[in-house]
């Protein structure tokens, strides 16, 4: 009989024990939850993407209605590139 993974499982295994997938569902609430107080605030969240972001000094900004690709100088200023 193959057991599989249910949520209270993922909340009592130790991160360390997790693969990237269990991983991000555990997280996924949590992060539901801070990106809908984001938006509601009419903020937006920032990341890392390395699908679209040619370089650590890229990050995503995400919005309720867009993603922006924004690039950061040596100085910390935000440039912005271009609509994702």
């Amino acid at each position: 009989m193959m057991s599989s993974t249910t949520t209270n499982d993922l909340r009592s295994a130790s991160i360390f024990e997790l693969s990237n997938e269990e991983l991000r569902e555990r997280l996924r609430p949590a992060y539901e939850k801070i990106k809908q107080e984001a938006f509601a605030k009419h903020s937006y969240l920032t990341y890392y993407d390395p699908l679209v972001c040619p370089t650590v000094a890229h990050a995503v900004h995400e919005y309720r209605d867009r993603k922006e690709l924004m690039w950061m100088d040596q100085t910390g200023k935000e440039q912005f590139v271009k609509i994702l």
